[in-house]
């Protein structure tokens, strides 16, 4: 074999290895930028010399250089508690989430018109029209437009409807009425709505939520954020948070105004929230208090979560959205592997729990 011909296939081989590199780097300066520019609009403590010689330590013993304690000050800054082990944006996302969760499968199976087929024998919104790729699907059958447009006009009680790919951030989620042929969305019709999404989206009914969690607020679903890790003894719940939405938004999202509070073991509120201002809340915009609130059924939220996650064992930690119904029965709105949204850490202590070094450790082995 020539020389010529080993180079090529020694620098062939390397492709992939300086990809991956490419792509850490990347994912790390977007995670600082994002986070200096955060901590820029906020006037937090800085942590103390021992604080950040605890952390470095903490992630050098375990084979990381912690480049900066950004995210150390800011949830320590928010919930005024120092953790070591709190997981920072630029490990988690181009480190361990590479590294645990296959990347290849990311964008099929996220796409959240699949979820009703992965997840068939869980509860979920009922759906009443789904576009997949241009093409309008009833009950897993073709329909043209128009009978796409009579689907949702039949319906009586609110719909949402929002993307099924690229989402994120409650982008582009919004709930609606039909009225004589008219949407309460900026009054457009059906299939004006129906444009301005384009395709790959859903129309679900609204999911008519537990008392409970109405009671925090009655214009979102207000849902729990739950991350699971699956390994060779099962899964394990590492984290849980509820979402509640501000009062009059249609969505529970943190990034659009909204509130975490962690939640404890037998499913009560741990009594603080935080909102996207970094200020301590101690009830909902509705006034009710987080103290003694118990969320319902949580011991069946968790089994649903563990059965679930054995259904897509290509993804080890995977952050669920789930709701509860009217009737206190959990319900899978949507689940994420990509973009988990790790700063519930903030509500409800380090993301990886008692499972950090078991983490850490195999997202390096892998890498």
């Amino acid at each position: 074999m020539s020389i010529y011909q080993n180079f090529k296939n020694s620098f062939v081989k390397r492709i992939p290895i300086i990809q991956q590199r490419l792509t850490q780097l990347q994912l790390e300066i977007s995670a600082r930028r994002y986070m200096k520019t955060l901590l820029a609009k906020k006037d937090l403590p800085k942590l103390s010399a021992e604080e950040i010689k605890e952390a470095k330590s903490y992630f050098k013993s375990r084979g990381y250089n912690l480049k900066n304690t950004y995210w150390h000050r800011y949830y320590k800054g928010i919930n005024g508690e120092f953790h070591k082990n709190y997981v920072p944006y630029d490990i988690f996302n181009p480190r361990i989430n590479p590294m645990l969760n296959q990347r290849r499968q990311w964008p099929a199976l996220l796409d959240k018109n699949l979820t009703y087929h992965l997840f068939r024998e869980f509860n979920q919104p009922k759906r009443i029209v789904q576009n997949i790729n241009g093409f309008y699907y009833i009950n897993d059958e073709i329909v043209d437009l128009q009978e796409a447009i009579n689907a949702c006009g039949s319906i009586e009680s609110k719909l949402i409807i929002k993307p099924t790919i690229d989402t994120g951030r409650g982008k582009m989620v919004n709930t609606f009425s039909v009225i004589n042929s008219k949407t309460t969305y900026k009054d457009y019709s059906i299939e004006k709505l129906f444009r301005l999404y384009g395709k790959d989206f859903v129309v679900q009914e609204f999911l008519e939520q537990s008392d409970v969690l109405k009671s925090l607020n009655p214009s979102s679903l207000n849902t729990l954020r739950i991350v699971s890790y699956l390994n060779n003894e099962g899964v394990h719940i590492l984290s849980s948070v509820l979402r509640v939405g501000k009062l009059g938004s249609s969505t529970d999202n943190f990034s659009t105004g909204g509130l975490f509070c962690g939640i404890l073991h037998d499913g009560t509120l741990k009594g603080k929230g935080y909102n996207p201002k970094g200020e301590v809340v101690t009830e909902a915009s509705t006034g009710v208090s987080l103290a003694g609130c118990k969320i319902p059924n949580y011991a069946k939220v968790q089994e649903m979560v563990k059965s679930m996650h054995h259904v897509v064992p290509y993804f080890k930690i995977i952050a669920w959205d789930i709701g509860i119904n009217k009737d206190d029965f959990p319900y899978l709105i949507e689940y994420n592997t990509h973009k988990l949204g790790i700063d519930l850490q903030i509500a409800d202590g380090p993301l990886l729990g008692g499972f950090t070094d078991e983490i850490l450790a195999l997202a390096l082995k892998k890498s």
